[in-house]
């Protein structure tokens, strides 16, 4: 997950129709000039927010200035300036590692622009009481921004996120559908990060689906951006779990409706639809739909030339080995091998001191792990378990870089499962015992984990046994483990 991958999928630019509500019927001159102010900073302001216009944010902000300069007490000036800030180009927990202050990580700034975002939408809730759903909306994107732990999402982001949806008619009344399902996608990313899946799918549902009979808010649901690709990957976990209502062939279908309906008509980013489909098509078979779509995120949206993580789809190296997975069902070792070698020079980009955003550390160790790991396992050549072993160690020895929820995956967790898996295949038992029982015991006290331990308590400890009973057999039937960068 490179920095092409940080996309802001819960404030939709839901700012455009609220300072034209005021404008027209102004009628003292401060607050004529508010709004008019206000009215030519918006459009800035999205043109900033959609193509992380650093320039544009400064001009839209020197509008919004200009707008309060004239009537400190027109309350859409405050809301447009907070959402200025309220975005991953001003701050956000990935920027840093865990546990650590933006301070501590030498990001000041990032403290700065949280902390005006925080005065400026607290401002327009004490100007506009009978609108604080929006603002409460703002506080709730904007801390699941700046949050980073399971229980600091509980206490900081679901709160504001809930108080919001009591409110979801005036959200509804003053930006209509792109509002409300920003607000409820908002609720489902933030679970979707706490590993609370049926959550996170159920709000997802609501944000996205438009069928009345499957979305009983459907009133308040519209399929925005990369959101709809969450919804998926949301399916999917649930489908690795043997989830009875939600299955991979629910998820290949609504992938579906991503790659040949909404994607192309909205104009997104379609790498981010082409992976979840390729993932769900290969449990079901359809080794042709693989193949297609990952050779169009290698070939389309990825240069494999370039040495800058930015020219690669996010799933550039997950494609590599979807790809490889599907010639060794073909009986094309050769090709597996050159697919997974080049999983491995793309995540060896992503791992220090290649780049200088954290979240990408423990994603690139992890994938060239399972490169790795593959190619032990296609080969023969236990040199590459030993290859894929460091690189989950790597993992578990260093929880302050991979405990945390990075686009859902819990690397400190996976890497600490993967590390006992792996000396399985070295045949080393005692040690795939000892990582076992040490991933069940992360699941029952580490607080990053408190979702996981619902959901991959009862496959750990199957895998335990089979640790203790030396009857490893590979880690196909816990997708979960190789299904990953989401």
């Amino acid at each position: 997950m490179n920095k092409t991958a940080k996309i802001v999928i819960g404030i939709l630019c839901i700012i455009g129709a609220i300072g034209l509500a005021v404008y027209g019927y102004t009628t003292y001159k401060a607050e004529y000039l508010a709004a008019k102010y206000t009215n030519e900073g918006i459009p800035i302001l999205r043109e900033a927010i959609a193509d992380g216009n650093m320039s544009a944010y400064k001009l839209a902000d020197h509008y919004f200035d200009l707008a309060i300069q004239a009537d400190p007490y027109y309350p859409w000036a405050w809301y447009n300036k907070a959402n200025v800030y309220v975005n991953t180009d001003h701050f956000y927990h990935y920027d840093k590692y865990p546990n650590e202050t933006y301070i501590q990580a030498g990001l000041p700034d990032e403290q700065k622009y949280y902390d005006i975002a925080m005065k400026c939408v607290h401002r327009f809730m004490d100007l506009d009481p009978q609108d604080a759903a929006l603002g409460y909306e703002l506080i709730g994107a904007a801390n699941y921004l700046y949050y980073d732990t399971y229980n600091d999402k509980v206490k900081y982001v679901l709160p504001p996120d809930f108080k919001a949806l009591e409110g979801i008619d005036d959200i509804y009344r003053v930006s209509g559908k792109g509002g409300t399902a920003s607000l409820l996608a908002n609720i489902a990313r933030t679970y979707l990060s706490m590993g609370e899946f049926n959550d996170s799918y159920k709000y997802y549902a609501y944000s996205q689906l438009t069928d009345p009979k499957v979305n009983p808010m459907v009133k308040y649901a519209i399929p925005e951006g990369p959101a709809f690709e969450h919804l998926v990957w949301s399916a999917i976990i649930l489908a690795e779990l043997h989830d009875p209502k939600i299955t991979y062939e629910t998820a290949n279908k609504e992938c579906h409706m991503f790659v040949d309906n909404y994607g192309p008509k909205l104009g997104w980013t379609m790498d981010l639809g082409y992976m979840p489909t390729a993932v769900s098509a290969y449990q079901l078979g359809k080794y042709d739909e693989v193949m297609k779509c990952c050779n169009l995120i290698i070939n389309k949206y990825s240069d494999p030339t370039s040495d800058d993580l930015d020219d690669y789809s996010p799933y550039y190296g997950e494609a590599n080995r979807y790809i490889a997975m599907v010639d060794m069902k073909k009986g094309d070792l050769d090709d597996a091998i050159k697919h997974l070698k080049e999983n491995i020079r793309f995540s060896s980009m992503m791992v220090p001191p290649a780049d200088d955003y954290p979240a990408d550390i423990p994603v690139g160790h992890y994938e060239r792990g399972l490169a790795y790991y593959y190619l032990g396992r296609y080969t023969g050549n236990k040199t590459y378990y030993e290859l894929a072993l460091k690189d989950f160690k790597y993992l578990v020895d260093n929880p302050n870089v991979s405990n945390r929820s990075i686009a859902h995956e819990n690397y400190y967790f996976l890497g600490t499962v993967m590390t006992g898996c792996t000396y399985a295949k070295l045949g080393d038992y005692d040690n795939a015992q000892k990582y076992l029982k040490m991933a069940l015991d992360e699941l029952a006290n580490n607080e990053q984990l408190i979702g996981y331990n619902k959901y991959f308590r009862k496959d750990t400890e199957t895998l335990y046994e089979e640790m203790k009973n030396k009857n490893f057999n590979d880690i196909d039937e816990f997708p979960w483990l190789w299904e990953v960068e989401h």
